[in-house]
């Protein structure tokens, strides 16, 4: 049975490895959508996952209406962001652990990858 990842786990894994790779602090609506594209692309493409990404531009504005309290919109540039009163640490422990593991772990390795390539 397939594992509906919601838009608020590519948020935050998208901005955790930004964070870790030291990048920026922010990720334009635009390159969201493309980490989108990327990560269901390969998710296809790989017989062991079986989960469906959903990060449609509806899914990730009520992603960041229900995480507030960990995103932050910023309509002058464009972006998305962590709360100020919010870091790493708490993005993966809200965001970090609560899918299957096969999920979970090709999340990361492709969202590192595209951020490596990509940002």
């Amino acid at each position: 049975m397939a594992t509906f990842v919601g838009a608020e786990y590519i948020i935050a894994n998208v901005l955790i490895a930004l964070k870790k790779f030291n990048k920026k602090d922010t990720i334009t609506l635009d390159e969201l959508s493309e980490a989108g594209r990327y990560i269901q692309k390969h998710s296809l493409s790989n017989n062991e996952i079986d989960a469906i990404f959903l990060s449609s531009s509806k899914q990730v504005v009520t992603a960041l209406y229900d995480f507030s309290d960990y995103f932050e919109y910023d309509r002058e540039n464009g972006s998305i962001r962590i709360v100020k009163t919010k870091n790493i640490k708490d993005l993966e422990s809200r965001f970090i652990g609560y899918l299957p593991f096969n999920v979970l772990s090709f999340l990361v390795k492709i969202t590192q990858q595209f951020v490596a390539q990509s940002c």
